[in-house]
């Protein structure tokens, strides 16, 4: 596995429902990726902000880790794992 540190702003679709927000597919770098599964969910804090972090699969093997700032309303591409 090799990890690549990304931190690129993307484009995303999500699902907002009862309380919790689903990524449902995203753009980056003018391709979209539509979601297959989401590994895990987890919280941080950036000084008074609080950031929704996803691990997501698409429609390969590589795994994306995507973050969403509430504050500005924007989502990143933190990082990938490329299975290859």
């Amino acid at each position: 596995m090799q990890y690549e540190d990304i931190n690129d702003p993307i484009e995303v679709i999500a699902l907002f429902s009862a309380g919790k927000l689903q990524p449902i597919k995203f753009r980056w770098r003018g391709r979209v990726y539509k979601i297959q599964r989401v590994n895990g969910r987890w919280e941080s804090d950036e000084g008074r902000i609080r950031l929704h972090h996803y691990s997501v699969m698409a429609d390969s093997p590589d795994v994306y880790e995507i973050t969403y700032n509430p504050d500005r309303f924007i989502w990143k591409l933190d990082r990938v794992c490329m299975e290859g």
